[in-house]
């Protein structure tokens, strides 16, 4: 068996700076499922992965150490070289032609070593147009087609012109239309009407529901059994929005939990920008005294929401603070900010997800900070869209006790079974 699994060639994965480590949790995931199609299926990986069946070492390789194999093959690389006035130029270091190419990239700033081993710190702006140039020299590298996977879209806050300003998403999204991108992922994007600025008759794009991957993290970690659910979580859990605009993202976790929802609703002073007042909106015989609060965002910034609100919920005597937001980006002074919340006893733990990269040394200074792995999602998202499949199970809301009993539950009475399916 050929390419009858496979609609439109052979995937190959490439990194952008700053997504190397999650590229490479997800093709752990991607390599699991090769082996076992060719176990279950008798898929022919070398007619897969457009290898000569003369080419010995190949052949070789793949029977000694199978995992060396797909690195190879499915894990591209690039090249970087950088010059006196500044500018970085992009090449693709490995074989890439007909192949169907997920380009992984993030607006995280991080540090390169170029072609000529010089260290070169790469900033918001290089990202950008490391990203535009690469999908140009894919153009010239003859491939199928080019995916680009946003873990973390730094133009995003960036979406209406002001005035006769810019708008930066709008030049974003025309820029890799142009550059030739078919295809555009991102988790959970800012505000939904931005995309609409992108020109979907030449670049598919998917908004996946990225709550569901918090959601489903809360359940395997923190809720586990359904005797849990239904007298702790149901009984002492309250979900809430940081602001008035993230109510419809608050309110997706009080729906699958069948929890109460809070909202906050900020005042602020049109000449200083500051804010002047905060006030909850609760249904009038809800009590937060003693109960468990969860504050739910899109994204922490430099914290300055976070703190006003954990503070609030504090003095309204909440029994535990908890903050779980999809993209944690921790600008200063939010880690400084964070670390006064929890001596104040106003911040229990923190929940992010993966897409932005964490060094070992900030979780160790943050311990009270939890990370939700999200690759085997995005590993499962890629081989379906690469088969053709329907991705919509990942656009559907989640209920949080059916998927205890048919997805956590499981688990852990067998530990083969996959984590987020």
């Amino acid at each position: 068996m050929s390419y009858n699994s496979f609609l439109k060639g052979p995937i190959q994965l490439y990194a952008l700076p700053g997504a190397e480590e999650y590229v490479k949790k997800v093709s752990i995931w991607m390599k699991q499922y090769f082996l076992n199609s060719i176990k279950e299926d008798n898929l022919d990986i070398f007619d897969y992965f457009l290898i000569d069946k003369d080419e010995n070492e190949d052949i070789k390789l793949f029977k000694d150490d199978p995992d060396a194999f797909f690195d190879k093959f499915l894990i591209g690389h690039f090249k970087y070289f950088s010059h006196r006035n500044g500018a970085i130029e992009i090449s693709i270091d490995s074989s890439a032609r007909l192949r169907d190419i997920y380009v992984f990239h993030t607006f995280s700033e991080t540090d390169i070593t170029d072609h000529n081993n010089n260290l070169r710190h790469i900033s918001f702006s290089d990202q950008e147009l490391l990203l535009y140039n690469t999908c140009d020299a894919f153009l010239e590298a003859k491939v199928s087609s080019i995916t680009i996977f946003e873990m973390n879209l730094g133009e995003a806050r960036s979406d209406v012109p002001k005035g006769r300003g810019a708008c930066n998403l709008r030049t974003f999204f025309r820029n890799i239309t142009a550059n030739g991108a078919n295809h555009f992922f991102i988790y959970q994007i800012h505000s939904r009407k931005s995309l609409i600025g992108i020109d979907n008759t030449r670049t598919k794009y998917d908004n996946l529901r990225g709550q569901s991957l918090l959601k489903k993290y809360l359940l395997h970690t923190h809720v586990k059994t359904l005797e849990y659910f239904r007298n702790v979580v149901q009984k002492e859990w309250i979900f809430s929005s940081s602001d008035a605009g993230g109510k419809e993202f608050a309110y997706t976790f009080s729906k699958s939990f069948g929890t109460p929802l809070l909202v906050v609703d900020k005042r602020r002073n049109p000449l200083t920008n500051q804010i002047e007042e905060i006030q909850v909106l609760k249904p009038e015989k809800l009590v937060i005294k003693d109960k468990t609060v969860f504050i739910i965002d899109d994204m922490i910034d430099s914290g300055g929401t976070v703190m006003d609100v954990c503070k609030i919920y504090k003095e309204l005597g909440a029994k535990e603070i908890n903050v779980a937001v999809f993209y944690g980006l921790f600008s200063p002074p939010a880690e400084e900010r964070l670390n006064k919340l929890r001596k104040e006893g106003a911040l229990n733990k923190l929940i992010v997800t993966d897409l932005i990269s964490y060094s070992n040394e900030f979780l160790k200074r943050n311990p009270y900070i939890e990370v939700t792995d999200t690759s085997y999602t995005t590993s499962s998202i890629i081989i379906k869209t690469n088969r053709g499949r329907s991705l919509e199970k990942y656009f559907l809301p989640i209920n949080a006790e059916e998927y205890l009993i048919n997805k956590v539950i499981p688990l852990q009475k067998d530990p083969k079974h996959k984590i987020f399916n």
